[in-house]
């Protein structure tokens, strides 16, 4: 599966799918990192995908982050 992270504000970083499904929220991006890396131990078949990060549109930053 192939996972996004966007970050709306300080506190609100939201973990979705590639289509768009919201799955959870978190505080942290470090927090919605390490729920993308225990579902791809649970599912070990999975291709890995570079997780990417998106924030808020006034920081004009998109980040790739790889996950081991």
């Amino acid at each position: 599966m192939k996972f996004f992270i966007r970050v709306w504000s300080e506190n609100t970083i939201v973990l979705m799918t590639e289509s768009g499904h919201v799955l959870s929220y978190f505080t942290t991006v470090k927090d919605a990192l390490s729920a993308c890396e225990e579902w791809y131990s649970c599912n070990a078949q999975e291709r890995r995908h570079e997780v990417q990060v998106h924030y808020k549109k006034t920081v004009n930053v998109h980040t790739s982050v790889a996950i081991a």
